[in-house]
C-alpha cells in the first residue's frame, strides 16, 4: 500500500532533507496512456469529428446526425429500432436525434400501418437533398481522417475497426 508521503522533519544543520517520491509499485510501470488502445481510438475519433466540422457545409450537422440520415436513405421507411442496430446508437439518443432532425424538416416519421407501436422513419426532399450534397465532402473527410496512411494501411485500419466493432 503506498503511504502519503510525510513532511520531513528539519536537520540540526537547518536543512531539510529530500522527501522521496511514492513508490507505485511495479505494476504500474507498463502503463502508458498514450499505448492504450481506448485513448487511441479517442483522439482518432476527436479528429475525424473535426475535420467532419471543418468540411460540412451545414454547420448543423453533426457525424452522428449524418450517420442516422445516410442509413434511412440506404433503408427507408426504417422503424426506430433496426436504424439503432444499423449506427449502433443506444435507442433514446437515436430517439433525440431523430427528432431534432424532423424538426429540421430532413426526416419524415409516420406509424406503421401493421404494427401501430412502430414509427417508420424516411428522409424528406430536403434530407434527400442535403445527404447527396454532402456525399461527396463526406468521402473527402474520410480521405482527410486517413490522409497519413498508406493504402495498405487505410485497408488495413478499415479492417480492424471492423473486427474491434464485432461482438
Amino acid at each position: 500500500m503506498t503511504q502519503k508521503p510525510r513532511r520531513a522533519a528539519s536537520s540540526r544543520s537547518g536543512t531539510t532533507p529530500p522527501v522521496p517520491e511514492p513508490d507505485n509499485g511495479p505494476e504500474h510501470d507498463d502503463y502508458v496512456l498514450s499505448e492504450q488502445i481506448g485513448h487511441l481510438l479517442r483522439r482518432a475519433y476527436q479528429r475525424h469529428t473535426a475535420i467532419f466540422q471543418n468540411t460540412i457545409p451545414d454547420d448543423k450537422l453533426t457525424s452522428v446526425q449524418f450517420a442516422v440520415l445516410t442509413t434511412v436513405r440506404d433503408h427507408p421507411n426504417s422503424p426506430l429500432v433496426l436504424i439503432a442496430r444499423r449506427t449502433a446508437i443506444d435507442h433514446a439518443t437515436l430517439r433525440d436525434i431523430v427528432l431534432r432532425l424532423k424538426r429540421r424538416g430532413l426526416l419524415l416519421i409516420t406509424p406503421d400501418q401493421h404494427d401501430r407501436r412502430q414509427r417508420l422513419v424516411s428522409l424528406s426532399t430536403a434530407g434527400m437533398t442535403l445527404v447527396d450534397s454532402v456525399i461527396p465532402d463526406a468521402q473527402r473527410i474520410t480521405e482527410l481522417t486517413m490522409a497519413n496512411l498508406s493504402a495498405c494501411e487505410r485497408l488495413a485500419a478499415i479492417e480492424v475497426l471492423r473486427k474491434l466493432s464485432t461482438d
